[in-house]
Order: structure tokens, then C-alpha cells, then sequence
């Protein structure tokens, strides 16, 4: 509470004249009370205190009873007092306390007049998040999750996430660009502080500390002429036209990161002589980044259209499958891909939200080749922003996003995620002589978006190092929702068993189909009997069964909860693992339809053995399986399906600002 006449303790070798009247000039604000000691400004013969108001001017005791004016108070009983105003002035010192002290005769000793200017200080948000900026929401300057919480919530601008350090600061003034960049900011309003001009002396200042400048922009009006009045270089700004509302825009620069836990709090603060006399303040949260999981449908499918037409016929079926589940392809020319054909590794499309408005976002991984121009060519515009991650170090392909997934929503021991739980690959070093691992930039991201709460498992034991060669997720109709999918070479080696126990040895694998080097065909027996090869895939599984350990236990999965796809590895230079056949794990889920690769698996009437068996397994789920032939376009290449394409999805229906997260 902020203390009037501080400074006017009575002297009493004053004149007579300055004794028996002082005048003063002073400031409040609207709505907050103001503290006066009596005691400390009156004459030491004072028995009597006479208090006298003119204009809207509420006097109280320190225990907020109103106080008897123009009648004589015993001082002792009224030894400090408060007042309040609840109305902004339209004129300077339109109202005043009169304060009269007198003797036990009840002759004037003093009086002091007090002349007041009432200005409001008031800075408003959309607090409850129902879309409308409320006035002076009690709730406004705090942050709290739940569909009952409270806070602003800001959005990160569409091509804008960069943190600006000290030397980097950005002092160019920056515009508004259009009314279109006004959907990807939040508002904010300066209210009508009263009079054109306040009192000399004093200002009003909107302010932010150094890092938060960091993080967002500040305009002032929403025109084309709005102008930056806060942002990197800039921690503060004076408002000038005090007579009337206005109307600030702001926008985020930057996601939660390791150094930013994405809260936001702004200042305004009415100044006098550079001291701050009071401050209203409002706190923001920076939306965050949020992946969709295989379970929400699908808008949008992109694909590389490669130069030498190899993937034409794998586009037309694919294209199929798309149709089927009602969403739209997208193909993708040669110049924005430069034959990179490897989309999913690229990019990682999710979103994010804030009251009354969504925006896709385009996650670039640094891997940096033919598509790197793809995001921001294609991708980047009106409700699709970009962001990306770098690193002075060197990416490796764990730093690719086939090596990212996020899980359905799940109940893990009571723990509720409503938006899944983000999963992505890294290495064991007590295996792998030459660990590798996703870059720290990439992490600390994932990791600071919290309300997906991701995890790491172990993929450096794969050549490629994606978590997509050997696990991913379909819908089902089940408690859970949903069904992980593991690849599992038990079961590819259960399959050749039992067919060469009812005498079909000879029946090839990859019939048909070459590799450089010549024919990949292969008959069952000769894969049983090689010896390394089996001992190799053992070592592979133990990978796998330790992955599937600490997906049971971060998901909470049961038995029932997983399937097991046949698949089988071969070992590379490193000793670690490559395809040994198209791995149909590595399929794209479009709702119930599911585009998997054709593993050319051994045939028996003409029908593959391990087609049936995945059909078996999923098709009672309601999925429907699609096989694409996609060997000489991706399989040769190392990689699959789901490498090589990527799908934009529905977003959860859920907001993410009305969960509880207990996980956080």
C-alpha cells in the first residue's frame, strides 16, 4: 500500500502561517488505498483530528471501517487512516482530503490539504480464456491449468521463434503487416487511465524484464501503422495517449525451452521521478508445440515426387489408401525435395492453440537436405507456422524424425495424458561402442513442452536409428483405444518354422526382387540355417524386448495391449541392424486404413504368409491393411513407408489449457 505525506513530519519551528496551513499535491489510484499516519503530521499538542473530503473520496481505518467527516475525532483513536478512490479524475486535482488538527480546547492548530488526481492503472488479458478481454479479472496476474484455471495464453508468431541474445538484439522497429497476422496474436488493453495528461511528473510505463524481451513483441494499436513498442532490445515503453483504451497486440518469438518455462509477465507501472508508485501486471503462458498421435484422423498426406519416376506406381496405390480415409494427397515437386524422398524424417507437423484460435506448426529437424527448403516453400503461411532447432554440433540420423513418435492418450498409474506421451530414440552406451544420440537442442524442446511428457527409448542399435523400424500405433476398440505394434523377429522366425515343418522350405522370400548386387531371393530353409544371421536377430530382439519393457511400463500396457509384426535385421559394418525385407511396422495409419509395405514374404496359393498373418492379427481390430509394394523407391534406400511420407492430422479436441497435468 502506498504511503501519502511521508515525508511531512510536523516541524514546530515553522512559522505560524506554514503551521496553521500546508498544502499538498499528490496522486491515486483507482481502486487502491492509500495510507496516511496522522499522527506523524500533526502538531505534538494535537487532541482533535477534523477530516473534511471534496469529490469521490472514501476515508477508512486501517481495518477498512469508514470514518466520520467533518466531525471532531479523537486523535489517539484515529492515529492512521486510508483512503480510497474508485473513479479515474478528468481533471487535475479534482478532489482533495481536508485534515484539521486541534487542541483539547479545540483550537486549530494546523491544517493540511491534501489535493488528489485519480488516474486508473489497469492492464487487461483474456484471463479466463473464453475469448474476451475482461476488465481487471482478479485472476489476471497468475497461471493455472484446468477447464476452472486462469491465465492468458499466448501463441508463438508463425515464423518467428528465435531468441535474441544481448548482441543480437533486433532494434529495427517492426509493423503489423496486415490484419491477417492479427489471428496469431494475443490482445491486450491499456485501460483509459482518466486525463490526457497526467500530473507533471508522472508517467505510465509498460515494461518487461530483459529475457522476457527476448521472447515476445509488443504493438501498440492494431492498424497497419501499429509499431514494435516492446521486443528484443527494448524492455519498455511509455504509453502516451492516457485518456482512452488501447488496444495492444502481442505475439510470442519463442516456444518453452530449457531457459524459458513459456511464462510471460507484463508491467504497467504509473511512475513518478523514475520511482514506480504502483503496478498492475498480467501473466501470459507461450503455448506450447503439441504432436498428433496415429489414432486422431487425417487431413493431409505429402509425398516426394522423385525425378526418375521411380515411386510413380507407388504414389497411385498410395493414393488410394489416402482416398480411402478421406483425406487429400499432397505431391511434392522435385524442386522442393531434390530427390530427398525421406519426408517423415524431415519434418514433424503438430500444432498449437490458444483460446479461439489453432494454428498448425511444422517441426524442421537440422538434418538439412534436399527438403530442407520444403517447410518454409510450402508449409509456412496463414495458420501454419515453422520452428526448427539448431545445433553448432553435427546432426546425426537419431536427429531425423523417423526417430519421433507420441503415443495415444494414456493413464499411466493414475497419471492421466490426455495428449500421449512423446517417445523418441537414443542410445545405451554400455552396448554401443560409437553412441549416438538426438542433439541436446532437439531434447531440451520436446522435454519443455511438458504436457506431452516425453521419454527416451533405444534405437542407436538400428543403422538408421529410428524408433519408426520397429514400433508404432493403430487405433483399436479397446479400453486403452489403441494397439502398439512391435516389430519382432520370434515371430518372423515362428512363421518359416512352422512352414518348413509342413514341408514348404524351399518356397522363396523376396521373390522377384534385386538388389544391386544381384537376386534377393531367398528360401525359407536358407534363412533358418544361417546360423549368424539367427544369432544376430537373437542379439536384436533383446534390443527390442528392452524397448518393449519400458514401453509397457511408461504406457502402461498390458499383454493384450501389444502385437507383434514379423520382421527380421541383418547386421551392418557397425554391427548394427538393417532390414532384412520391407518392414511392414513401418506403415503409415490413415484412421482404420493402414498403408504397410509389401513384405514379399513366402507364398502358399499365392498368398503371403506374412500378409495373412498381419491380416489376422488386425484386421478383428476394424483396420483394414493396404500392402504397397515400396521396395525399389524406399526399401532399397533403408527405409519404408512411413519414412517416406507424412501426414497432417486433426487436432485434439481437448484444449490443452483445460487439463490438470499431475505429470508436470
Amino acid at each position: 500500500m502506498r504511503k501519502l505525506l511521508e515525508f511531512e513530519i510536523f516541524d514546530e519551528n515553522l512559522s505560524a502561517s506554514k503551521k496553521r496551513n500546508r498544502n499538498y499535491d499528490d496522486v491515486l489510484v483507482v481502486g487502491q488505498p492509500a495510507y496516511i499516519s496522522l499522527q506523524k503530521i500533526a502538531p505534538s499538542q494535537s487532541k482533535y483530528v477534523i477530516l473534511n473530503n471534496g469529490g469521490e473520496i472514501e476515508v477508512f481505518t486501517t481495518t477498512d471501517q469508514p470514518i466520520s467527516l467533518q466531525t471532531p475525532l479523537l486523535l489517539e483513536h484515529f492515529p492512521e487512516i486510508n483512503l480510497l478512490s474508485r473513479t479515474f479524475s478528468d481533471r487535475i486535482k479534482d478532489r482533495f482530503l481536508q485534515i484539521i488538527f486541534e487542541d483539547e480546547n479545540r483550537h486549530q492548530l494546523s491544517q493540511v490539504q491534501l489535493n488528489l488526481t485519480v488516474v486508473r492503472v489497469c492492464l487487461d488479458v483474456d484471463a479466463n480464456r473464453d475469448g474476451i478481454i475482461e476488465e481487471d479479472n482478479p485472476h489476471k496476474a497468475d497461471w493455472q491449468w484446468g477447464i476452472n484455471g486462469h491465465g492468458a495464453v499466448l501463441l508463438v508468431n508463425s515464423d518467428r521463434d528465435i531468441v535474441y541474445s544481448n548482441e543480437e538484439s533486433d532494434s529495427e522497429e517492426r509493423l503489423i503487416k496486415s490484419l491477417l497476422d492479427l489471428k496469431d496474436f494475443s490482445l491486450m488493453i491499456v485501460r483509459k487511465a482518466g486525463l490526457r495528461d497526467l500530473p507533471s511528473g508522472y508517467d505510465l510505463y509498460l515494461s518487461v524484464n530483459k529475457d522476457t524481451a527476448k521472447r515476445i513483441r509488443i504493438y501498440d494499436e492494431l492498424d497497419r501503422e501499429g509499431y514494435e513498442l516492446i521486443g528484443p532490445g527494448r524492455t519498455s515503453a511509455k504509453i502516451r495517449d492516457t485518456d482512452r483504451d488501447i488496444l495492444l497486440a502481442i505475439e510470442g518469438l519463442s516456444y518453452p525451452d530449457v531457459d524459458f518455462d513459456g511464462l510471460v509477465e507484463i508491467t504497467l507501472s504509473l511512475v513518478k521521478d523514475e520511482e514506480y508508485l504502483y503496478s498492475d501486471r498480467v501473466i501470459f503462458k507461450v503455448a506450447p508445440w503439441i504432436m498428433t498421435p496415429n489414432t486422431l484422423s487425417p487431413i493431409e498426406v505429402f509425398v516426394s515426387r522423385l525425378s526418375n519416376g521411380i515411386n510413380k506406381e507407388f504414389i497411385e496405390e498410395l493414393r488410394k489408401v489416402v482416398g480411402k480415409a478421406n483425406a487429400q494427397l499432397d505431391i511434392i515437386p522435385f524442386e522442393l525435395h531434390q530427390d530427398d524422398r525421406w519426408m517423415q524424417d524431415e519434418i514433424e507437423i503438430g500444432y498449437t492453440q490458444a483460446p479461439g484460435h489453432l494454428m498448425y506448426v511444422v517441426l524442421d529437424s537440422p538434418r538439412d537436405r534436399g527438403l530442407v527448403d520444403f517447410p518454409k516453400t510450402k508449409l509456412l503461411g496463414i495458420d501454419f507456422g515453422y520452428v526448427t532447432r539448431k545445433s553448432r554440433y553435427q546432426a546425426t540420423k537419431l536427429d531425423s524424425f523417423g526417430n519421433l513418435e507420441v503415443s495415444p492418450p494414456v493413464t499411466v498409474k493414475g497419471v492421466h495424458y490426455p495428449f500421449g506421451r512423446l517417445i523418441f530414440g537414443g542410445t545405451r552406451k554400455e552396448i554401443i561402442s560409437q553412441p549416438r544420440r538426438m542433439l541436446k537442442v532437439l531434447r531440451d524442446f520436446l522435454y519443455a513442452q511438458k504436457i506431452q511428457a516425453p521419454f527416451e527409448i533405444f534405437s542407436d542399435w538400428l543403422s538408421v536409428g529410428h524408433i519408426d523400424e520397429f514400433m508404432t500405433f493403430v487405433p483399436a476398440p479397446t479400453a486403452k483405444g489403441f494397439k502398439l505394434l512391435l516389430a519382432s523377429t520370434n515371430q518372423f522366425y515362428n512363421i518359416l518354422k512352422s512352414l518348413q515343418q509342413q514341408g514348404h522350405g524351399r518356397i522363396l522370400l523376396r521373390q522377384g526382387k534385386r538388389f544391386s548386387r544381384g537376386s534377393a531371393d531367398i528360401s525359407v530353409s536358407d534363412v533358418l540355417d544361417d546360423e549368424k544371421l539367427r544369432e544376430d536377430n537373437h542379439r536384436f530382439q533383446e534390443y527390442i524386448n528392452w524397448n518393449r519393457e519400458v514401453l509397457t511400463q511408461e504406457l502402461d500396457l498390458g499383454e493384450e495391449d501389444i502385437i507383434e509384426l514379423p520382421a527380421l535385421f541383418e547386421k551392418d559394418r557397425d554391427g548394427r541392424a538393417e532390414t532384412f525385407s520391407p518392414n511392414m511396422v513401418n506403415m503409415i495409419v490413415l484412421k482404420q486404413h493402414l498403408g504397410i509395405p509389401k513384405p514379399f514374404g513366402p507364398k502358399i496359393d499365392n498368398q503371403c504368409q506374412f500378409e495373412a498373418y498381419v491380416k489376422e492379427v488386425l484386421e478383428p481390430l476394424g483396420l483394414i491393411c493396404h500392402f504397397i509394394d515400396d521396395w525399389e523407391p524406399y526399401f532399397l534406400g533403408r527405409g519404408e513407408i512411413h519414412c517416406g511420407t507424412n501426414v497432417r492430422r486433426q487436432p485434439f479436441t481437448q484444449k490443452w489449457w483445460e487439463v490438470e497435468p499431475t505429470f508436470l
